[in-house]
């Protein structure tokens, strides 16, 4: 079984992370092998975090008490499904070549995305993980 200060430490890498990416977007001197590194670095902090909340946290909720919070956890299924499709495409758009022909472009389309994935890892802190704590789903630490 997960638990929060995993999830949370989780959290605050990828933050830290989408913020280093995001300072790479905002210089308008092209970096493509710095952004591609930081992205890559994402990338595989992402997936990693993903298929496992998706595998534990999700299904177990919606499962767990469907007539308690339906809504709100198929809303945040709904919308996780939606910005891992969204982060998909935006790693298939921009590829190397892609940066280094249209820097501006890929900037403004870094800073939209790493402005959404930043707001959906603070909602997940906010209202998911309280949720997932409350049903059992994640404890509040590792086990000893």
């Amino acid at each position: 079984m997960e638990n929060f200060q995993t999830l949370i430490a989780e959290h605050d890498l990828l933050d830290r992370l989408s913020v280093e990416l995001a300072g790479i977007a905002e210089d308008p001197v092209s970096d493509v092998v710095g952004a591609l590194f930081a992205r890559a670095n994402l990338s595989i902090a992402l997936d990693d975090h993903l298929s496992r909340e998706d595998a534990f946290l999700y299904e177990k909720l919606i499962g767990t008490q469907p007539d308690r919070f339906p809504g709100a956890v198929s809303k945040f299924h709904a919308d996780f499904a939606e910005l891992a499709s969204a982060w998909q495409d935006y790693l298939k758009l921009w590829d190397p070549s892609a940066i280094a022909s249209d820097w501006t472009e890929f900037c403004r389309e870094t800073t939209i995305m790493m402005g959404w994935l930043r707001q959906r890892i603070a909602d997940e802190n906010a209202l998911l993980y309280p949720l997932a704590l409350q049903t059992g789903r994640i404890r509040l630490r590792q086990a000893a």
